[in-house]
C-alpha cells in the first residue's frame, strides 16, 4: 500500500490537482485500541480539509533514530472531517519510525502533507447515495472504512451501509466496540463482524465465526440495489474477496480496494525470526571474512617460502567467492524483509 499511496501522492506532476498542503502538528494523545494496535491523535490545523478515507503523508522531525525505510509514512485518517482532531491507527511492529512514534512525548511535532484534491482513484465514498456501500474489511483495513462510515452517520447522509469485518479474535479488532454502538444507533448501518479464531480469545464472543464467504455475503447483500464494494485488508484477503465478488458477477468498476500489506497478527513473531536469521547469516559472513583476512596474512607469509603459489591463490579465491555469496544472501533477505514490511 505504501507504494500505491506514493504513486497517488506524486501523480499529476505540476498539475493543480497534484498540489500538496503541508502542516506541522503536535501529538495530543496515544492509546491502545486493540492488541498490538495503537491510535495517535494529533492537533488539527486551522483550515485543514480532507475527505473521509483520505490519506496523509507524515514525516518525523529530527527523529532520534532512523532506518532504511526512511522518516516518512502514509497513513489513512481514522477521524472524520467533523472531528476536532486528526487520528491515525496502526499495527505496531519493530521499525525505527514506529519506535520513535510510540515513544514520542505529548507536544512533539511532526509534518503532515495532504493532497488538496482527492484523486479519482482514491479510496473514498462514492457520491450517489442511492447506491449502498458495502465494506469488506480485515484487521487494520478497518481504518478507512471506519472514517467513511462515521462520516456518513455523523452527517446523516442517506446511504445504506453494510460492513463485513473479519478478525482473528475480538481483542484484535480495532474500533469494534465503537462500531457495535453505531449499528445500534443507526438502522441504515449493518455490522457483520466475524472471528476466525474465536476459540483462542480471552473474551466471550457470541457473534459470527469463520471467514467471510459467499453465503455470508449473499445473505446481507442480495437485496441491495447495485452496491459499491470497498475491500481493505491484507493482499491475500483482498484477492480472495475480489474472487468472491467475481463469482457473484459484480462488475469490476463497482469494486474499490486498498491493500494493507506487511503485517499479520503473527507478523511481529515472524519478523523477529526473520531478523534473527539475517543476523545469523551476517555473523557467518563476518566469520568468513575474518577467516579470509587471517588466511591472507598467513598465506602471504607462506608465499614467501612456498613454491606452490597457485594452490594458495586458488584457496583465497574460493574463500572470497564464498564470502561474496554470503553477502548476496544477506542483501536478498534484507531487501525481501524491507519490501514485506513497508508501510503500516
Amino acid at each position: 500500500m505504501h507504494e500505491k499511496m506514493m504513486r497517488m501522492h506524486q501523480m499529476g506532476g505540476n498539475n493543480e490537482q497534484a498540489k500538496l498542503s503541508s502542516y506541522e502538528v503536535a501529538l495530543k494523545a496515544k492509546a491502545q485500541i486493540a492488541e498490538g494496535t495503537y491510535s495517535f491523535t494529533f492537533e488539527k490545523p486551522k483550515g485543514f480539509q480532507f475527505k473521509a478515507g483520505q490519506h496523509i503523508r507524515m514525516t518525523l522531525v529530527n527523529p532520534p533514530e532512523t532506518d532504511s525505510e526512511g522518516n516518512s509514512r502514509f497513513w489513512t485518517l481514522a477521524s472524520t472531517p467533523q472531528d476536532k482532531d486528526l487520528v491515525i491507527a496502526m499495527r505496531m511492529r519493530d521499525t525505527a519510525f514506529k519506535r520513535v512514534l510510540s515513544s514520542m512525548t505529548i507536544g512533539t511535532k511532526v509534518v503532515i502533507q495532504i493532497r488538496q484534491h482527492v484523486h479519482a482513484g482514491a479510496f473514498a465514498l462514492h457520491d450517489d447515495n442511492s447506491r449502498p456501500a458495502v465494506f469488506i474489511v480485515g484487521g487494520i483495513g478497518i481504518v478507512p472504512a471506519y472514517s467513511m462510515i462515521k462520516d456518513v452517520l455523523e452527517r446523516k447522509l442517506n446511504y445504506a451501509l453494510v460492513l463485513f469485518y473479519s478478525n482473528r479474535r475480538p481483542e484484535d479488532a480495532p474500533f469494534l466496540s465503537e462500531l457495535q454502538k453505531l449499528t445500534k444507533q443507526h438502522p441504515n448501518f449493518t455490522l457483520v463482524a466475524t472471528m476466525t479464531e474465536a476459540d483462542k480469545s480471552t473474551q466471550k464472543w457470541n457473534g459470527k465465526t469463520g471467514y467471510i464467504d459467499q453465503a455470508l455475503l449473499e445473505k446481507y447483500t442480495r437485496k441491495l440495489p447495485s452496491p459499491i464494494y470497498y475491500i481493505a485488508g491484507l493482499p491475500d484477503m483482498v484477492t480472495a474477496m475480489k474472487k468472491l465478488l467475481a463469482v457473484e458477477k459484480v462488475n469490476n468498476s463497482h469494486i474499490r480496494s486498498e491493500e494493507f500489506g506487511g503485517f499479520t497478527m503473527s507478523h511481529s513473531i515472524k519478523n523477529r525470526s526473520a531478523t534473527k536469521g539475517v543476523f545469523i547469516a551476517a555473523f557467518v559472513a563476518i566469520l568468513i571474512v575474518a577467516m579470509i583476512a587471517i588466511h591472507v596474512f598467513a598465506s602471504s607469509k607462506l608465499l614467501e617460502v612456498s613454491h606452490n603459489k597457485s594452490h594458495v591463490e586458488k584457496q583465497l579465491v574460493a574463500l572470497f567467492i564464498l564470502a561474496m555469496v554470503g553477502v548476496v544472501i544477506i542483501k536478498v533477505k534484507l531487501i525481501r524483509n524491507h519490501r514485506q514490511g513497508k508501510h503500516r
